[in-house]
């Protein structure tokens, strides 16, 4: 029994170490089979030579442009495009890849900022972009490069680049840390630099606005942590027209060299985001910059700029800083526009331009500084449409106007002409001249709650805060309400303006001296239309029976300039102590409306 066991023990050990034999054998022989076809790396120029053999995959060992190619048995056609394709005899090599870099596609990135010399790739880039278009593969730029290149176009063109295939835009591209600050015009991260001498365009991308062809209209445009870098001739160094959705750019900057050329211009397009931005040209205060920062116009179609926000963006020294309107163009408007933060500097013209078309556009917290004409200018120049609902919420504004002649461009704002232009809670700082306006061309107009904090020398001596010309029209309601002064420019407010706010303003004061017994608080038809304040000049003694035009529980305040006027207690107003208030010179009397009658609230004497 002890034997049989023993035996059997032995020969369960002695068919183990032929099993392992036999499947040691089976696995040498797999590994020679696949190591006799196993290509480690090859150069693109021994996979065409058909250097691969059977391999599936090879890896491609060749600097910037390398990378994993896998066999496709499925294409025959495909041709060799040197980056995404590889072609040996008949058999295609496909970039297996996540994401892509000009350097796949042959491009050197070796712009040398300091010398302005380096390669052009053009071709290279252009390429990337046609490919990734369609694919809708992400570009992604490498550290520290910058390449330079001709225009590069986002759509397709029969002659300037038949070779993109998908609509206009679909491309994202992203670039790494980094970029151009106000203080100086080196990059710091990656960019794309326009060559000089080239009187184009860096990027450039043109759609078609038509509902009956929707595929000619563009979009999802996305570029993120990007330099752009114009030429000293480019005309504008981002280009877009007639792209519909999801333009978008973050953290990025924008170097204008040109001083007649545009940092980003959006001609007709729709529903744009941008956040974080800086667009930066080199003016120095003299006039001699025309170029707009940025640029926002019709290009004449009946489609609509609209959908737009503008988060945090910054625009330096350029000879326009924001200008937007239609220009030339007879049609289209552009709006609603939102502007949050962000600030326009050291334009050599107005910082900010709204001219015709310009319908709903809204700042919040934006900051103007030390533009050497207006901080703000809004004019239609001559368009049939002029700017609409425009309201500036807590803009800050210093040291605008720095021409210092009196004229109108000398002031922070300008308002040639519009419909609701209103100033809410602005803050004046350093300020020579503040608000004129063209009261024969302008409704509306409202300023609320100003504030004056610091008044320059020319303030001081010569400056005006606010001012009003043209041909005074009393349907063109203004308001100013509650004016602040730390400190105060010579003339705060002057007789042309007054004339606005005091007699044809809705909720303003009105001026009596016709030694009329009744008179109205009422400036024509409809509840918003009626004055909080009625002045009494007459030039005879006069006893005030009535003031109708009452609207229920709002107050009036009544003030004197002379001792001629007297307010009756009877049925129609209700005195203290029942008894007449006899008025003197620079008295007050606050009524309030209580239905049927006026109640006394307050009064001085």
């Amino acid at each position: 029994m002890t034997f049989s066991i023993k035996r059997t023990q032995v020969l369960t050990r002695i068919i183990m170490v032929c099993a392992f034999c036999l499947c040691f054998k089976n696995l040498s022989a797999k590994s020679t089979v696949r190591d006799s076809t196993y290509i480690p790396s090859l150069t693109i120029a021994q996979l065409r030579s058909g250097a691969a053999g059977t391999s599936k995959v090879i890896f491609i060992n060749q600097d910037l442009q390398s990378g994993t190619f896998k066999y496709d048995p499925g294409d025959t056609v495909s041709a060799d495009d040197g980056a995404m394709t590889l072609v040996s005899g008949s058999n295609r090599y496909k970039r297996f890849t996540t994401y892509v870099t000009f350097e796949m596609f042959g491009a050197k990135g070796d712009y040398n900022y300091s010398t302005g010399t380096g390669t052009n790739d053009t071709q290279a880039l252009q390429n990337a972009i046609n490919w990734c278009s369609l694919s809708g593969t992400e570009i992604k730029l490498l550290a520290g490069k910058k390449y330079l290149t001709g225009t590069l176009y986002l759509y397709k063109d029969s002659v300037k680049n038949p070779g993109f295939k998908a609509k206009p835009g679909r491309i994202k591209i992203t670039g790494q840390a980094g970029g151009i600050a106000t203080g100086s015009l080196e990059p710091q991260g990656s960019a794309l630099v326009h060559i000089n001498g080239s009187a184009s365009r860096l990027i450039e991308c043109i759609g078609e606005f038509s509902i009956a062809h929707p595929g000619e209209m563009g979009g999802q445009i996305d570029f993120e942590e990007m330099n752009f870098i114009g030429g000293n001739q480019t005309t504008d160094v981002i280009y877009f027209e007639a792209c519909q959705g999801q333009i978008y750019l973050k953290n990025y900057t924008v170097q204008i060299k040109n001083p007649a050329g545009n940092g980003i211009s959006e001609v007709t397009t729709w529903e744009t985001e941008h956040h974080n931005g800086l667009i930066r040209g080199q003016a120095s205060g003299t006039g001699s910059w025309t170029g707009i920062g940025l640029n926002i116009k019709s290009n004449e179609s009946t489609g609509q700029v609209n959908m737009k926000i503008y988060s945090n963006v910054n625009v330096y020294k350029c000879g326009y800083g924001i200008r937007i309107g239609r220009r030339a163009a007879s049609s289209g408007t552009l709006g609603p526009l939102i502007f949050m933060g962000g600030q326009c500097s050291l334009s050599d013209q107005q910082n900010m331009w709204l001219d015709g078309g310009c319908y709903n556009l809204v700042s919040i917290g934006q900051q103007f500084e030390v533009a050497r004409l207006n901080a703000i200018l809004i004019n239609s120049n001559g368009a049939n449409d002029v700017e609409r609902n425009i309201k500036f919420i807590t803009p800050y504004f210093t040291g605008n106007g720095k021409i210092e002649d009196g004229s109108y461009n000398s002031y922070e704002v300008h308002i040639k002409d519009g419909v609701g232009v209103e100033f809410d809670g602005p803050l004046f700082n350093n300020l020579g001249n503040g608000i004129v306006f063209d009261r024969a061309a302008s409704q509306g107009v409202i300023i609320r709650r100003p504030v004056v904090r610091t008044v320059r020398t020319y303030g001081t001596s010569s400056g005006t805060f606010i001012d009003a010309y043209g041909t005074f029209n009393a349907n063109n309601q203004s308001f100013l309400e509650q004016p602040l002064f730390n400190q105060s420019p010579l003339n705060q407010v002057t007789d042309n303006a007054q004339t606005v706010f005091q007699t044809s303003a809705a909720g303003g004061r009105v001026s009596f001296s016709a030694n009329a017994t009744v008179v109205s608080a009422l400036l024509g038809g409809g509840n918003l239309q009626a004055a909080k304040i009625l002045n009494f000049n007459n030039s005879a003694a006069t006893t005030i029976s009535n003031i109708t035009g009452g609207q229920l529980y709002r107050e009036l305040q009544l003030t004197f300039s002379n001792a001629q006027t007297t307010i009756a207690n009877n049925a129609n107003i209700a005195l203290s102590g029942a008894v007449n208030f006899a008025a003197g010179n620079k008295s007050s009397l606050r009524l309030m409306w209580m239905g049927t009658y006026w109640q006394e609230v307050a009064r001085s004497q």
